[in-house]
């Protein structure tokens, strides 16, 4: 096992896919989010400046990271989710899904290398931007950052990173199932907007892929309110797709 895990590692880290993922997302998300607030403050009456000032939430710290939230809720899932089908997309595109066939490995246990490997890059890159974010703040000059301001703020940035990431694991099982890439880049922009529907008509809270954004607008008038019961629901539904992904790598088979 520890051997598949280095040799998925090797993957990971070389790839270009991967690298450019996690340079966007760990250094782009915390900038947009320093934009968009300095935009909302700038007094202008355009449609951006609206919008900007429509997302803000509080002030100071408080608005600028939950910009950075409202951001990170949705890019970091498509961001992961694109990772996750690279690993196990790639396999199929590539046409090397009949030679794990001939390995001593099982096929399951590449797989759980696999998934090993991306939950590991997941809470990497969660505190890739949370930290960036934080610094990025100090830099521009937010404003005062008692600690407890801007500690509770970073936890929470850090929260709804690994949420929306670990999300992202149901693409694992789309990836497999269908055999390449094009699936599961179906699923990412499908989740999205049943994401929108549902919170649209008030259920968001109860659905998991809506609870990272739904998180990050806790405290503005009309949001829903997500509890540890939906909050809890991720955790499930990431569980329920590497199980259902490591029982077709086990019975899969050459077509």
């Amino acid at each position: 096992m520890s051997r598949a895990i280095r040799v998925e590692w090797w993957k990971l880290r070389r790839s270009r896919v991967v690298a450019t993922a996690t340079g966007l997302m760990g250094l782009l998300l915390p900038l947009m989010g320093l934009g968009f607030y300095s935009v909302a403050l700038s007094g202008g009456t355009g449609p951006l400046a609206g919008k900007a000032g429509a997302l803000l939430i509080g002030e100071g710290w408080e608005a600028y990271m939950g910009l950075v939230d409202q951001i990170a809720a949705v890019a970091i899932f498509l961001g992961a989710g694109v990772v996750v089908t690279w690993v196990f997309g790639r396999e199929h595109a590539d046409r090397t899904f009949p030679s794990l066939f001939a390995l001593p490995v099982s096929r399951q246990r590449i797989a759980a290398a696999k998934v090993a490997v991306l939950a590991g890059w997941m809470i990497a890159l969660s505190l890739l931007v949370t930290t960036v974010a934080v610094v990025v703040g100090l830099m521009a000059g937010i404003g005062p950052s008692p600690a407890e301001v801007v500690v509770p703020a970073a936890l929470r940035l850090l929260m709804i990173a690994v949420l929306a990431s670990v999300l992202s694991s149901p693409v694992a099982v789309v990836a497999s199932i269908g055999r390449g890439y094009m699936p599961a880049f179906g699923f990412l922009i499908l989740v999205v907007a049943m994401a929108q529907v549902a919170v649209l008509f008030g259920t968001g809270a109860w659905f998991p892929f809506a609870v990272p954004g739904l998180m990050a607008v806790t405290g503005s008038e009309g949001a829903p309110v997500v509890g540890p019961a939906q909050v809890a629901l991720v955790p499930m539904v990431a569980t329920a797709a590497v199980w259902l992904t490591l029982r077709w790598w086990r019975r899969a088979e050459v077509t």
